[in-house]
């Protein structure tokens, strides 16, 4: 058996064990990566509202956005340790708290005001996204391995199509080259 042949068919076990064993790790990201496409049609986020224009020295501080965010008497919001992130986002001049409980509270940066308190499940999105949510035994082998694999699938698929289309343009070579020799020998 050819060399050719045997890489073919070793492309061919590796492509279909891979995508069988990693399928599950390809399908829960992608699944994850499409509610964070459209978390907010979904309703599993909260629209960004818009603050008030002003300068940058007219800014609540961080400190003054954590006592406004955890004075909002949300369940298990207490102290700093429950806020999971805080955002800013100029162009709204929006400060985005995201809470460890999977709450969003928007304040507006200028005026300290509450903009909108609301269940936001991104943040939770993102951590099963990235694997942070299993913790690092599942982002440094899972998520490693599936990603080894991706590259092995994709290396292996183009032996299966790369493989026939290489031996019908020898083919089609040898058959040229055999048409010519015919025609120099008569």
């Amino acid at each position: 058996m050819s060399k050719a042949v045997k890489l073919y068919q070793i492309s061919r076990k590796v492509h279909k064990w891979a995508e069988l064993i990693l399928s599950v790790v390809f399908m829960f990201v992608a699944l994850t990566g499409l509610l964070l496409i459209f978390y907010t049609p979904l309703g599993l986020g909260t629209p960004l509202k818009t603050g008030t224009k002003a300068d940058l020295s007219q800014s609540v501080t961080i400190d003054k956005v954590v006592s406004i965010t955890t004075s909002q008497g949300l369940p298990g919001v207490t102290s700093i340790e429950d806020i999971f992130r805080i955002e800013w986002t100029p162009s709204e001049n929006v400060y985005r708290v995201r809470l460890a409980n999977n709450q969003e509270v928007q304040i507006d940066a200028s005026t300290g005001e509450v903009l909108s308190t609301k269940p936001d499940y991104t943040g939770l999105l993102i951590s099963l996204h990235d694997g942070y949510f299993f913790g690092n035994w599942y982002r440094y082998s899972a998520l490693t391995l599936a990603g080894v694999s991706l590259i092995l699938l994709s290396f292996s698929g183009y032996c299966m199509v790369g493989y026939p289309l290489y031996k019908r343009l020898m083919a089609r070579k040898n058959e040229k080259n055999l048409r010519f020799s015919d025609q120099n020998v008569h």
